[in-house]
């Protein structure tokens, strides 16, 4: 039986999502679950993100604000709660690369580590379970590394979106690829909810996906090759957004096979 660890940095989504499913499996050991609060101010992170300001603007990084509600997905229950329901140890770190996410991994000692809802991950945090990381990202790879679902397929006039599970290593979203399923955006009027209904569709089909993954590692780490080069996205430009809306209402008039709706 795996011993899998969770790292979260929210008690709330993707994590409360799959937990159930991998409690349910038989194959699966879950050691605990840790959730991460927000990271500590650097340098680092100041210099990101004016670079990502200078990038985007102040109308694409006051849009990007805007747009943070439309990838929600359904009402969750809590983390916590749920592993006081199943009987799994809970943990809370002031943030991801702590000193105190080393000690809780080292005490634990799992087999697989499961990224869920994180961003960058240090190599001491994900280097630990015997087996490193693992972590699910909402779109597909390599063509959308670092990409928030949905919306730059459609950038790029695309009916196609997907979820994928790849190894982490020390670049975002860049490590060898576990797992991949691609399905179809559905198609709404309003960008807004075509984003919606499909993070629906990316959220029922997320745990089922990430329990096959846990319980077949091996098999499938043995047959991962490395992602060839992919491109990394992220927060659209106002003049980005205008071109998605547009691209949206096309292909939404042809997914009705031009009918008015």
């Amino acid at each position: 039986m795996s011993r899998i660890v969770i790292l979260t940095s929210s008690r709330f989504g993707i994590a409360a999502d799959c937990l159930p499913e991998l409690c349910d499996s038989l194959k699966l050991s879950i050691a605990g679950v840790i959730v991460a609060g927000a990271p500590r101010r650097n340098l680092r992170r100041v210099r990101l993100k004016l670079r990502k300001l200078l990038r985007i603007g102040i109308g694409g990084a006051l849009n990007g604000i805007r747009m943070r509600g439309w990838y929600a997905g359904a009402e969750t229950p809590d983390v916590g709660s749920l592993c006081a329901r199943h009987g799994v140890p809970f943990f809370e770190v002031p943030h991801i690369n702590s000193d105190e996410t080393v000690a809780v991994l080292k005490r634990l000692e799992p087999d697989l580590g499961l990224s869920l809802g994180n961003s960058y991950i240090a190599s001491r945090i994900f280097n630990l379970p015997k087996s490193g990381m693992i972590n699910v990202h909402g779109e597909r790879l390599p063509e959308y590394q670092n990409a928030q679902s949905v919306i730059w397929p459609i950038y790029h006039n695309e009916t196609r979106t997907g979820l994928s599970i790849h190894q982490v290593d020390k670049g975002i979203d860049t490590g060898a690829i576990l797992h991949r399923e691609d399905f179809d955006i559905v198609f709404a009027p309003r960008l807004k909810d075509t984003v919606r209904g499909t993070i629906a569709i990316t959220q029922a089909r997320t745990p089922r996906a990430v329990r096959f993954v846990c319980e077949n590692y091996a098999a499938l780490a043995a047959k991962a090759t490395a992602q060839a080069p992919g491109r990394g996205f992220t927060t659209p430009s106002i003049f980005q957004f205008a071109r998605m809306v547009l691209n949206n209402r096309r292909l939404h008039r042809a997914s009705l096979g031009g009918r008015s709706p």
